[in-house]
């Protein structure tokens, strides 16, 4: 977001307007959480099969059906580009592994690959994530209490990050209220996931570095821990990457942010959320816009772009105004920075920030705004 538009957040807030944080009136994001149902697993993913295959693979996608993975098999006259893209939107298909035996598929299965980013195998086994096809994505979730959330957060990655190649860097601020136990044995439980612990409050900022540091991923994601995630999130942003490798930067739309990401939704509850997720993101398949700067709420990138643009600027210290920041080294890098209107994630906004006091909000507010206008000055 750039400094002009939260600095008009803020004082719409002080004139009674849309407040920019939670803090102010009732935080409904701890009860909620707390009260949350156990999320049924949304996280299988889709094969597509051209003709011909073998005996071995028809029986190791019998399994996969078995295990509830989704198997379309596609008749030679169905096999172009634009009819398994009808499929694709008709079918809500996710992360999707084309197998392709038959090398004279090999054309349609590139395309595939640059175009919907979808990788193709020529032999299929019971885990196809394992064998390095997909791209590995790293997810950088930084946390600072609300225990509550933390747990929320990361079952909704568990149970809807259909994408099958992916690790979580979990980097605690120095939580003191047993968020470092529940990231410990939630990490005991899925190796995918990896903490790392503080003794004390870092930032945010060195929080997300210490994180993109150990990321091994082709794509980094940066989430906050405040989000709650739904089906194909990833998928779709990871496609958009794939499809204009002049994208530098792209962020889902969700129901509470203080710039043009937000959207209205029509869910009141975390229960009716997926649902109303999957036929939004359905009706605006493909839809991307540019805006003026992503929140880091949530916010894709390839290595390549972490690489050029480098880490997160730690003068912004607990936090605010080093997404902004970032937003423009990445834009002066040469890349452009989009919103994908078919990715979402429901933000419950602020919820670390509202834990200051509104007082300590403004002054480090005010504080971070001076930092970037003197850093970018001229």
């Amino acid at each position: 977001m750039t400094p002009a538009r939260l600095i008009e957040a803020v004082r719409r807030a002080l004139r009674g307007g849309r407040p920019p944080s939670d803090w102010m009136g009732p935080d409904p994001a701890p009860r909620a959480a707390a009260r949350a149902a156990s999320m049924p697993d949304e996280n299988l993913h889709d094969i597509v099969v051209l003709p011909t295959v073998s005996a071995e693979d028809e029986a190791a996608l019998r399994t996969l059906e078995e295990q509830g993975h989704r198997v379309f098999r596609v008749a030679a006259p169905d096999a172009t580009l634009e009819k398994l893209d009808t499929l694709r939107r008709d079918r809500a298909l996710g992360a999707t592994l084309v197998l392709a035996r038959d090398p004279a598929w090999t054309p349609l299965t590139d395309r595939l690959r640059a175009e919907q980013n979808w990788p193709s195998v020529r032999a299929l086994h019971l885990d196809p994530a394992s064998e390095g096809t997909f791209p590995l994505l790293s997810i950088v979730l930084v946390t600072f209490g609300n225990r509550d959330l933390n747990r929320l957060c990361l079952e909704s990655l568990r149970a809807r990050t259909e994408w099958p190649n992916y690790e979580i860097l979990a980097v605690d601020n120095g939580s003191k209220d047993g968020t470092p136990e529940l990231l410990q044995a939630a990490a005991e439980r899925d190796p995918r996931i990896r903490p790392i612990l503080f003794e004390e409050n870092r930032g945010y900022p060195a929080a997300v570095n210490a994180g993109l540091a150990k990321a091994r991923g082709d794509f980094l994601v940066l989430l906050n821990n405040d989000t709650v995630v739904t089906r194909g999130w990833a998928t779709a942003l990871l496609r958009h990457l794939v499809r204009d490798r002049g994208l530098g930067l792209v962020g889902p739309v969700t129901n509470a942010i203080a710039n043009e990401a937000r959207v209205d939704v029509g869910y009141r509850d975390l229960e009716a959320l997926p649902g109303w997720a999957s036929e939004w993101t359905r009706t605006h398949d493909g839809e991307t816009f540019p805006i003026s700067s992503l929140a880091f709420f949530c916010v894709a990138m390839p290595r390549e772009v972490f690489r050029k643009a480098g880490p997160l600027d730690e003068r912004f210290g607990t936090g605010m105004f080093e997404d902004g920041d970032y937003n423009r080294r990445v834009r002066d890098a040469g890349w452009d920075v989009r919103c994908a209107r078919d990715s979402f994630v429901h933000h419950w906004q602020m919820a670390s920030f509202r834990r200051m006091g509104k007082d300590a909000y403004f002054r480090l507010f005010e504080e971070n705004r001076r930092k970037f206008e003197e850093k970018w000055r001229g």
